[in-house]
């Protein structure tokens, strides 16, 4: 297994070490630390983040139902490649609750959740440069969770980061600079939008963001092809 750029966890926190663990994981799934295919196994991660192989062998089940950990008796546990079927899936159910909550917005925001925006947009410029493609995406997730808090919903994210994270793997592999300049135009837009209160507007421009990763996901399967599974099997 190789290693992946996080601490050993520190207990007491106020997360159990199972969910300290896989949030580990989780992130260093989502952001390609450990890629498709790679190895993993218990005793490693156990030593790595500090912990007993209880709560690993937890988090292990835990990612296994999200399908991104293969877990196969007396062989070898791998990170699952990356399934097309579930990432389209994924945007599709994103993209739904989404579009209902850009509408909310546009009928509810303040002028705070306007200040607020702009904020969330200027941390953005400041993780356009980042070499880490982490720093954008953490700035990214924020923008998009400020807006279901606006729409009244805050807890559609929660909804949202549950069914989005094979999503989030592809999207990962698109987060070359001047992919997150597109991003962060599309951001602009969708604040603009919002400012104006034109929910039409607001929808159309949350539903060709989303919809982006149709038009993506052609390259990105040529570009990366040992990352994905033959969903055609």
């Amino acid at each position: 297994m190789q290693d992946f750029d996080i601490a050993p966890i520190s207990l007491p926190q106020s997360q159990t070490a199972t969910d300290q663990v896989f949030d580990a994981l989780y992130s260093a799934v989502i952001s390609l630390q450990l890629p498709p295919g790679t190895k993993v196994s218990e005793a490693e991660v156990a030593k790595q983040l500090n912990v007993s192989r209880q709560p690993v062998r937890d988090a292990f089940f835990r990612l296994s139902k999200l399908g991104f950990l293969t877990i196969r008796p007396q062989r070898a546990t791998l990170i699952s490649k990356i399934s097309e079927r579930a990432v389209l899936d994924a945007a599709f159910v994103r993209t739904a609750l989404e579009v209902e909550c850009i509408r909310l917005a546009a009928a509810r925001r303040s002028e705070a959740d306007i200040a607020e925006l702009h904020e969330a947009l200027a941390r953005q410029v400041e993780a356009l440069d980042n070499p880490d493609r982490r720093a954008f995406h953490v700035q990214d997730e924020s923008f998009h969770q400020i807006l279901c808090r606006i729409a009244g919903h805050v807890h559609v994210w929660e909804l949202i980061l549950e069914h989005k994270a094979h999503m989030d793997r592809a999207r990962f592999l698109t987060l070359s600079v001047s992919h997150r300049k597109r991003v962060l135009g599309e951001h602009v837009a969708l604040v603009e939008a919002l400012e104006t209160g034109d929910a039409d507007a607001a929808e159309d421009r949350m539903r060709a963001h989303l919809g982006n990763i149709h038009n993506v996901l052609p390259g990105l399967r040529a570009e990366h092809t040992a990352y994905f599974e033959d969903d055609s099997a």
